[in-house]
């Protein structure tokens, strides 16, 4: 794989994730955030990573940039500050009710404290603007001061921006100056319904997702209707946390193959749905681990591509051998395969760290 054209650079949320079982115990410290989700598994899967913030001076960032270290990621632009404290989410699973598998909590369960993320830090991007690498994509998970200025100099550079927010935040003004530097806008839509009031002339490709009924895609510049895409039937969910990293990450992954460079910055209805099902395909696998990114701790990658791949590829065919529903739930044997060999190999970290708390 071309390290130098499999690039992300990407900012926003990077904490270090807690998982709390529901008998109490607690799951291996391991990067999390929808930014720290993203950028993990593409560099699992072979890309070089790039994120770029500002983190604790303390061993919650030193466990997050070990993590990063671990799948070679370009650690120049994560600079560690005694002025702040790494984020710690704790990730409490629940009964799976409705779709519900976990809730999210600063909340340290055994010590009571809290560390919460900061957005202050846009003044970094002054510091490492000359520095920065090229890259094929940039990733902003929310409107920052530091994320909005580096999507507006990657978009300058021509990169395609992927913006995931989960809300408008308290400054609509970087808000649409965000959307407006982004190539793909993906979000859900039971935290962002109605984007009417913001600027999508430029964007490529507008992703809405819809938890266990799928999503939907449509081109805003081409007037296109929407396009329904969905998901997978589980034969049993464990851990939904992540599913829409794994999304973001496949769909990426997809569109920037060797086959496919040329037109990730524009890509076609047929580049899209072949690009999402494979996303997808890896959301879901996922779905039955324990983690936002446990797949990658049960299979080797190769595994995890090799599955994802055979889902995603029988699927997109079927689009054209037949009539489909695309909005449809998806229904394929395999999945039930796959699912014993997850189970067969653990479904769930056997690590426990319960004197693991947030002020680490």
């Amino acid at each position: 794989m071309n390290t130098d054209f499999h690039r992300i650079v990407g900012t926003g949320l990077f904490a270090l994730d807690v998982v709390v079982r529901i008998d109490g115990t607690k799951g291996a410290p391991t990067l999390g955030g929808s930014a720290g989700n993203v950028l993990g598994i593409l560099g699992a899967l072979g890309w070089t990573a790039t994120p770029v913030g500002l983190v604790g001076d303390d061993d919650a960032g030193t466990l997050l940039r070990s993590d990063f270290a671990s799948i070679r990621a370009d650690l120049r632009f994560m600079h560690p500050s005694s002025h702040r404290d790494t984020p710690v989410i704790f990730q409490y699973q629940v009964s799976p009710s409705n779709g519900i598998t976990h809730r999210f909590s600063f909340d340290c369960p055994h010590c009571g404290g809290r560390r919460r993320p900061s957005w202050d830090d846009g003044e970094f991007f002054g510091d490492v603007a000359e520095q920065l690498p090229n890259s094929s994509v940039f990733f902003l998970d929310r409107p920052t001061p530091l994320g909005v200025a580096l999507a507006e100099h990657y978009s300058a550079c021509g990169a395609v921006v992927v913006f995931e927010p989960s809300s408008v935040g308290d400054n609509e003004s970087l808000f649409d100056r965000a959307v407006r530097a982004s190539t793909i806008l993906k979000y859900s839509n039971d935290r962002l319904d109605n984007l009417d009031a913001f600027d999508l002339g430029g964007v490529q490709i507008e992703i809405q997702t819809h938890g266990e009924n799928g999503l939907r895609f449509r081109k805003p510049l081409m007037g296109d209707d929407w396009v329904h895409l969905g998901a997978y039937a589980l034969p049993y969910v464990h851990d939904t946390s992540g599913a829409g990293d794994w999304c973001t990450a496949g769909m990426l992954y997809a569109l920037f193959s060797d086959s496919k460079r040329h037109h990730a910055h524009a890509p076609s209805h047929e580049q899209m749905l072949e690009a999402l099902t494979f996303g997808q395909a890896l959301s879901t696998l996922n779905c039955m681990t324990e983690g936002a990114r446990g797949l990658l701790s049960h299979r080797p990658v190769h595994q995890v591509k090799a599955w994802a791949k055979e889902l995603s590829q029988y699927r997109f065919d079927a689009l054209h051998r037949v009539q489909v529903d695309l909005s449809a739930p998806v229904r394929d044997y395999r999945l039930n395969t796959f699912a014993c060999e997850l189970q067969r190999t653990g479904g769930e970290s056997s690590s426990s760290f319960n004197n693991f708390n947030c002020c680490i």
